[in-house]
């Protein structure tokens, strides 16, 4: 069997100057990565806070979603933070795209349990908000929403929910921590 000298090391040479640049070609012809999936999320930013208060039996205070407070029958005391909760509703289109966009969503409130604690209960009504076409908030009601020509990847909308806690007390007293669990959906993306 004979074995054949190679003619010249000019191919192996060769090879290795220009496999840089092959790989580097190879980059820029490479698909691009896929967007992510668009996608609508609501973050509570601040909690309904109605601060500290006495009650002898019975009464409420209101805070509305201005900030407004309003006592009847109850006695604020110290200086516990008193406020409406806020709520942020945020769509990110998954890419950067910067075409204009409506995007219609609907809000929910979820009807809100009563607390008993220590003696006390609580119970909340009466919701409002500064949300155009939400200004009250029945529980279990959806209520729509447009964020009008977005033209970034996330485009967001804020908007604060006062409410009317009920209390009562047979004895004692408690600090009252009651949920606002808030609902967001996704109706439609309208491109402009």
């Amino acid at each position: 069997m004979e074995r054949k000298a190679p003619a010249s090391g000019k191919p192996g040479r060769l090879r290795r100057a220009f496999a840089p640049a092959l790989a580097a070609a190879s980059l820029v012809l490479a698909p691009p990565a896929a967007a992510a999936p668009a996608v609508l999320t609501i973050t509570q930013n601040a909690a309904l806070r109605f601060g500290a208060f006495v009650v002898i039996s019975s009464g409420s205070r209101t805070v509305g979603a201005n900030g407004a407070v309003t006592n009847v029958s109850v006695f604020p005391v110290g200086s516990a933070p008193v406020g409406p909760a806020q709520f942020t509703v945020t769509y990110d289109r998954g890419n950067n795209n910067q075409k204009p966009i409506d995007i219609v969503f609907e809000v929910i409130l979820p009807s809100v349990s009563p607390v008993s604690q220590a003696g006390v209960t609580g119970r909340l009504s009466a919701f409002d908000s500064d949300l155009a076409g939400a200004m009250v908030l029945v529980p279990g009601r959806a209520y729509q929403y447009t964020l009008a020509n977005c033209v970034t990847r996330t485009c967001s909308k804020t908007f604060k929910v006062g409410a009317k806690l009920d209390v009562t007390r047979s004895s004692g007293g408690a600090v009252l921590t009651i949920g606002l669990p808030m609902v967001a959906n996704l109706i439609l993306v309208n491109k402009l």
